[in-house]
């Protein structure tokens, strides 16, 4: 089942910026989907197109097989924008409640699914402490806490660990790939860290000036690389990096060294990094649109 579809889908703003030019794409429940893109290519506009707070002026969208402006989709999904912001004269308590009892949560289920979150987070013994004393790291995590208090079917990540230290981005992408693999929540993931990406993601989306420019899983993706593939053959002299496009031709590489008198003592094979794959899609965009 699709959790998130996407056709033709379009925003032309009133100003004249064209931000979205008909991005089509399909998204499996439970599955992170990591959207990657350059400042300004249209990651936010397709969130919040997404996430019902823009209307397009293309082609449509379903979030959980409904328009994304349905009251009930807005109830079973949550955002998490770059920027959020709560309130830092209340405690984590006290803000968490408030944004439990705009969702309708029943009041006798808000104290127990705070508790559960705080302890998730590791924020149990700081719940009474207002939230401007926090860290970025720590409000961060708060954040988090408010995203899941509606226990989301579907949630919008916008740069999930920016602002971070590397443990607490260790622990919000541990918690990212819990909400997929423990829960079946599906992540729409914009983020420039590419590591972060490559990490948990089960899908990626490359999107630049408004327009998809590939989509689908790694495999996929470094399948379309021609001849981006290299194997790396160590030998008693040192190390080889050659070119291939398919590993048959593996052999013949290593019969021509041999040949040579290099004794070979290994072989491997390199694959095309996440950021390889990501620049080799935009720039050959970008060339294509400029020619």
């Amino acid at each position: 089942m699709n959790a998130i579809v996407a056709g033709s889908l379009d925003k032309l703003y009133a100003n004249g910026v064209h931000a979205l030019k008909g991005i089509s794409l399909e998204i499996e429940a439970g599955q992170i989907y990591g959207f990657l893109g350059p400042n300004g290519s249209g990651k936010t506009t397709t969130v919040r197109l997404l996430n019902g707070t823009l209307t397009p002026t293309g082609g449509r969208a379903l979030v959980l097989g409904l328009p994304p402006d349905d009251d009930s989709v807005r109830r079973r999904t949550s955002t998490l924008a770059e920027l959020a912001r709560m309130y830092d004269s209340l405690t984590i308590v006290d803000n968490l409640t408030f944004y439990a009892r705009l969702y309708g949560l029943d009041e006798g289920s808000i104290s127990r699914k705070i508790h559960e979150l705080l302890n998730l987070l590791g924020l149990w013994e700081k719940r009474d402490l207002k939230l401007g004393s926090f860290s970025t790291g720590m409000q961060k995590r708060v954040h988090l806490a408010r995203v899941l208090i509606n226990s989301p079917e579907v949630v919008f990540l916008d740069e999930p660990t920016s602002g971070l230290d590397p443990e607490s981005a260790l622990h919000v992408t541990e918690l990212i790939r819990s909400l997929a693999q423990e829960r079946g929540c599906t992540v729409f993931m914009c983020t420039h860290n590419l590591a972060l990406a490559e990490r948990i993601c089960d899908l990626f989306g490359f999107i630049h000036e408004g327009m998809l420019v590939a989509s689908g899983t790694r495999e996929g993706l470094e399948r379309e690389m021609v001849g981006k593939k290299e194997v790396l053959i160590r030998t008693a002299t040192g190390e080889h990096r050659l070119p291939i496009t398919a590993e048959s031709e593996i052999n013949s590489h290593l019969t021509r060294l041999i040949d040579e008198g290099e004794l070979v003592v290994g072989v491997a094979v390199e694959r095309p990094s996440l950021e390889a794959i990501y620049f080799h899609y935009i720039r050959k965009n970008a060339g294509e649109a400029h020619q």
